[in-house]
């Protein structure tokens, strides 16, 4: 394998530039191709538009969230009170999210208005990292599009809604910009100057905030999937090895076991960091969405 080809092997974009190729299981040769819509070049690649494996994980993890909270919400509407612990497991974590992160951060009034987009987000992106767990399935969040659209909606909604509490879009901008004080003569040439680079700055900043939203999200599904992949090659390279008469057959029962228990620890971490991530995606939006409301503070 040429360099160039191991990096295109790792091009984030080349899954979901091929997304409508879904190897659920290639060793045993069960594979879907999946109906394409229409193809386009961007910047010299080749990208296919059509149903992707993606969207039917995001179509799973929204089916499994009707599952659970369908029933529930109608348990409460009629006044009875949520039974079973996974409900009662959810139900804290929801009540941690709006007593410890949308309170803090936006203030108990205004979130009461935007704990239905925060909390939606936040299981949404957490059974989604959470298929990534499942064999022969995967993680709609280790894509870059997913992510990117998921960081998209929070912009608008922490942008459009901070112009709304500045009553319009002029005022918003103003938040954006600082006053020096122009005390001397020196002060009075170079004030005008910082106040416009810092008024860029701020400016950019409020899109890379957006980037930054998806590009962890994405990063930190991505990197621990490719660990347990990587860790898991060492059992069929070392068999491939012993065959070709490269390698004793004891190093073979020596990796396999240490390639397992070393998979199944990262396993556990990528548990964690499956709610780790989907937090901090909340915790960052509703952050941003305070200052955007109360840029004072």
């Amino acid at each position: 394998m040429t360099f160039q080809e191991f990096v295109k092997s790792f091009n984030p974009f080349r899954e979901a530039a091929d997304g409508n190729h879904w190897g659920f299981f290639e060793s045993a040769k069960i594979e879907f191709h999946l109906p394409k819509f229409f193809e386009f070049t961007l910047f010299g690649q080749q990208f296919e538009v059509g149903l992707s494996k993606f969207m039917i994980l995001q179509l799973i993890a929204a089916g499994i969230i009707l599952a659970l909270f369908v029933p529930a919400c109608r348990r409460i509407a009629k006044g009875d009170v949520p039974k079973g612990r996974l409900t009662n497991a959810v139900e804290a974590l929801l009540l941690f999210l709006r007593d410890q992160v949308a309170y803090p951060t936006i203030g108990e009034k205004d979130s009461k208005r935007f704990m239905p987009f925060l909390w939606s987000a936040f299981v949404f992106i957490l059974v989604m990292n959470l298929l990534g767990m499942v064999p022969f399935m995967g993680s709609a969040t280790a894509s870059l599009a997913v992510t990117g659209v998921l960081a998209l909606i929070a912009f608008f909604v922490i942008h459009v809604n901070g112009i709304k509490a500045a009553h319009g879009f002029g005022k918003y901008l103003h938040h954006f910009q600082v006053k020096i004080d122009r005390d001397d003569a020196m002060m009075k040439i170079l004030a005008p100057i910082i106040e416009f680079l810092v008024f860029g700055l701020e400016v950019m900043g409020a899109f890379i905030r957006g980037i930054v939203l998806a590009v962890r999200l994405f990063a930190n599904m991505l990197a621990g999937h490719t660990a347990m992949f990587v860790l898991l090659s060492f059992i069929p390279m070392i068999g491939v090895a012993v065959q070709a008469g490269q390698a004793h057959e004891g190093w073979f029962w020596v990796i396999t076991p240490i390639s397992v228990i070393a998979v199944t620890l990262l396993g556990m971490l990528e548990l964690f960091v499956a709610f780790l991530q989907a937090f901090v995606f909340v915790f960052l939006t509703s952050t941003f969405l305070g200052a955007a409301l109360h840029p004072e503070h």
